[in-house]
């Protein structure tokens, strides 16, 4: 697993993760955004398109959807959005490629979450090894998020 960091902030509902990715940044960015990527790791694309001031929502279950604002996008290098489910205060990811060598390193940081700060630590880790194993062509099955979220929280 190229976890390189992992923090929790519970003060400041804060998380972060560097994670190093054994592919390029285009390929990276493409998991990131593309509505046949995402269903593999975070969830489905059901309106709008990723651009600057565009809003997308992501059904991540039935019924359970994220809506957000695009505050930045740069090809392969950053993606900043807002980020709201409905029984949830608005919180900012923030998503950042480098090029390193032949890898990605990607910083991921999710502000505003409260007390929700520690289940997102983990959920964004189990979200992280998904995206991951689609990026190196082993796609892991998402009928299995739930029980390696739990698997990552124990340990």
């Amino acid at each position: 697993m190229p976890l390189v960091e992992r923090a929790l902030d519970a003060v400041d509902g804060q998380v972060t993760h560097s994670w190093s990715l054994a592919v390029p940044s285009d390929l990276v960015w493409w998991g990131l955004t593309d509505a046949e990527a995402l269903p593999c790791w975070l969830g489905k694309l059901t309106s709008g398109a990723f651009g600057v001031g565009n809003v997308v929502t992501i059904e991540h279950a039935e019924d359970y959807s994220c809506t957000s604002r695009i505050q930045a996008y740069e090809p392969g290098q950053l993606l900043s959005m807002t980020w709201k489910f409905p029984d949830e205060p608005t919180s900012e990811v923030r998503i950042s490629l480098k090029r390193a060598g032949a890898s990605t390193h990607l910083e991921l940081r999710h502000d505003g979450l409260g007390s929700e700060a520690a289940n997102y630590l983990t959920g964004w880790h189990t979200h992280l090894l998904y995206l991951e194993a689609l990026l190196l062509g082993e796609p892991r099955s998402m009928e299995d998020f739930w029980s390696t979220y739990d698997a990552l929280r124990r340990a």
